[in-house]
Parts: structure tokens; sequence; C-alpha cells
């Protein structure tokens, strides 16, 4: 089964060389195996801008994430977690 949330769930975010090393949630500490996926969306600038970095990583506790970043605030965001 995935979750999915749509507007996503903050989380905190530490970079190793501008790639995600590690994120905190629920409460606990995520630290990145593998990065599988990056992309970048940059959308309806000339409305509600949509401007994120999306990254699909591994973790070392076993999990499938999509995680991105509003490169607007800068602020991190869990929004889908795969089963």
């Amino acid at each position: 089964m995935t979750r999915l949330w749509v507007n996503g769930i903050a989380i905190r975010m530490d970079l190793v060389e501008g790639v995600p090393g590690q994120f905190v949630w629920d409460p606990r500490t995520h630290a990145v195996v593998y990065v599988a996926n990056h992309w970048r969306v940059d959308v309806a600038w000339w409305r509600w801008r949509v401007w994120r970095d999306y990254w699909k990583l591994v973790t070392g506790t076993g999990l499938l994430v999509v995680v991105y970043q509003d490169l607007s605030l800068g602020d991190w965001y869990l929004q889908r977690l795969y089963d």
C-alpha cells in the first residue's frame, strides 16, 4: 500500500554535499542510503508557482519515500511512502 500526502508532511532534512543525507519524521531519524531518482518541477509561474525539487529515496530503515523541497521557501516535505 502506498500513502500519499498531497500537500506533504513537513520534515527536517539534513543535506550532505547538496544531496539528502537524513531526515527526521515520526519522530525517528532516517538515514538515506540510496537516491533512486531526482527531478525538478517548475510550473504555473504566472499564477501560483510550484517550484520544487523531488527526490525518491531509500532509507536505512527500509523506507522508500518521495520527498520534496519547496524551492520558494526552502522547506522540506514528505509526500509519498511506499510500503
